[in-house]
């Protein structure tokens, strides 16, 4: 057996379902998302326009000097819950189908050092590596995309033939020189806009990049502070993220493989009761989703969104509770959503 395949092997034992290597080399996208930091597109993300970030993503080693192979993984996690008549009721939120899940970057993490452990003991020699995930200065979706795990959608995300783009990636560099893989052949999305015009604030670029000045995961999860006026309407219900674009792909609609049992299982409601979510005090939300990816949100932020999708929702019985928070909430975004989600419910 080839050290790629016991690599593969071990990846499998692992439960990573997709595993493939790519070469340590400047990533085909680079130059794509140079301009996109240019333009201001990454909004309030300063983290990803800081110079040294911004070099590190173009090469691989100055994360791990030496790096000459990028071993790339996928765990898939649960599409988004179905809809039905309870959860399409304008009185509950929604929340994206990756944050009802306990967060990803520790199982990822351990998954890729036991990854990395094993290395030395397979070709008999010490071996440098670095593990990492999303929040590594990595261009991850081009790696995964040379290593042949799948295509760069027009949703900016990746798509892979068995489990369209419901994948966490992660990625472990290495000073091994191995096999490299090819990318996948074709492009499922040559003839299809589907996730463009699902988009509800046209976010999506046409060089398969994301605006985040326009995506409301971007508002919904990143942003500390009001959302701008003109988008709170186009948020809707949603309470931390949103799935348009995924749910409009057609190879996400395809179904996943039978019998397929996922690391982890969602631990929270997707679709929420809004008045409820709006009445948990801060202990009871971290309690809830202190372990999950809302947590990225923080308490304040969260609250913030639950005001505006109580204003879009339109319920009357909402109005005592933004009343009160509007008049005693001690952070000034929340009140400033309370308010107007008040004027939403008042003159509608």
């Amino acid at each position: 057996m080839s050290l790629k395949d016991a690599l593969k092997a071990e990846a499998d034992q692992l439960g990573f379902v997709l595993f493939g290597v790519a070469p340590a080399i400047p990533p085909p996208h680079y130059p794509i998302y140079q301009a996109w930091i240019k333009a201001g597109r990454q909004a309030g993300m300063a983290y990803l326009a800081r110079p040294e970030a911004v070099a590190a993503r173009g090469a691989p080693e100055q994360l791990l000097p030496g790096c000459r192979s990028i071993l790339c993984v996928a765990l898939p996690y649960p599409p988004p819950a179905p809809t039905s008549a309870e959860s399409s009721d304008q009185t509950r939120g929604s929340i994206a189908a990756y944050a009802v899940l306990p967060d990803y970057h520790a199982l990822m993490r351990e998954k890729l050092n036991a990854l990395a452990n094993r290395l030395p003991e397979l070709v008999g020699k010490p071996v440098h590596t670095l593990v990492c995930v999303d929040t590594a200065p990595i261009l991850e979706k081009d790696y995964a995309f040379m290593a042949g795990l799948g295509w760069i959608g027009r949703n900016s995300l990746l798509l892979t033939p068995q489990f369209g783009s419901y994948v966490f990636l992660g990625e472990l560099l290495t000073d091994l020189k191995l096999e490299v893989d090819q990318p996948l052949e074709g492009d499922p999305c040559a003839q299809c806009r589907l996730c463009v015009q699902a988009c509800p604030t046209q976010a999506l670029r046409p060089e398969r990049s994301v605006d985040a000045r326009r995506c409301l995961s971007y508002w919904t999860i990143e942003h500390r502070g009001p959302v701008p006026e003109e988008l709170r309407r186009s948020i809707g219900t949603r309470i931390f993220g949103c799935d348009n674009c995924q749910l409009a792909c057609p190879l996400n609609a395809q179904g996943i493989p039978g019998g397929f049992t996922y690391a982890q299982e969602p631990v929270v409601d997707p679709f929420p009761d809004l008045l409820a979510e709006f009445a948990l005090t801060q202990p009871e939300w971290q309690a809830k989703y202190g372990q999950t990816p809302v947590a990225r949100a923080k308490y304040a932020g969260f609250r913030r969104n639950v005001a505006y999708a109580l204003g879009n929702a339109g319920d009357p019985l909402a109005l005592p509770a933004l009343q009160q928070a509007c008049e005693q909430d001690p952070d000034p975004t929340v009140r400033d959503a309370c308010a107007w989600a008040l004027k939403q419910l008042q003159t509608n």
